[in-house]
């Protein structure tokens, strides 16, 4: 049972999220012009900064011949990361090193504890722009164009994980382990949402 003792499937060693809101001023002496040009924007965003989550290397076979479900790898040695799991692969990228881990032998559950790995971190810039056009006294017109990873930055999913399940929100899911008998162990072939845009017009009264 010891080896099922370790890090929570949705731990974070560090967790930093900052938003932001700032409203561009308008000269003072500004014509009419001007201000019906420049005034009334707004520019907001969201910064989200974390660290991996923890991964369990988990057999993916009935090594213990137990029916359980338990088994895990065995560690031989080196570096626990490295290059080697994409072989010829393309898209690929090399994140765990498949030859620090072997399956356990029959009737084994494997020496790999819980949670040894972290997954690769996530770093996310959203950010907002819009502007509030006065109709009349009561109705206002806001044009809003929004950008979720503006910056295009490739964040990685965990090594095994086949797609994106939340989108470019920036929200994180911990896979629960990773398979050494899967083809490709080690290897990760899927990434986070690229940039994307979305244009909106609302109607506010």
């Amino acid at each position: 049972m010891k080896y099922d003792y370790g890090p929570s499937d949705f731990d974070h060693t560090q967790v930093f999220v900052v938003s932001s809101l700032w409203q561009p001023p308008v000269r003072r002496g500004a014509s009419a012009w001007e201000r019906r040009l420049l005034g009334n924007w707004e520019i907001g965003g969201i910064a989200t900064a974390k660290t991996g989550d923890p991964l369990t290397i988990v057999a993916g076979l009935d090594r213990s011949q137990t029916g359980l479900g338990k088994d895990r790898g065995v560690y031989v040695g080196g570096a626990l990361l490295g290059p080697g799991a994409c072989k010829k692969i393309v898209p690929c990228v090399d994140y765990i090193n498949p030859n620090a881990f072997v399956l356990p032998a029959i009737g084994t559950f494997g020496n790999v504890g819980k949670g040894i790995i972290r997954g690769p971190g996530l770093l996310n810039f959203d950010m907002n722009f819009s502007r509030n056009i006065p109709l009349t006294e009561r109705w206002k017109l806001q044009f809003r164009a929004e950008f979720f990873n503006i910056f295009n930055r490739a964040n990685f999913l965990d090594p095994g994980t086949s797609s994106s399940s939340v989108g470019s929100s920036a929200a994180y899911s911990a896979a629960n382990g990773v398979n050494l008998s899967s083809g490709g162990f080690g290897s990760i072939r899927a990434a986070y949402d690229p940039r994307i845009t979305q244009l909106a017009l609302k109607i506010l009264f």
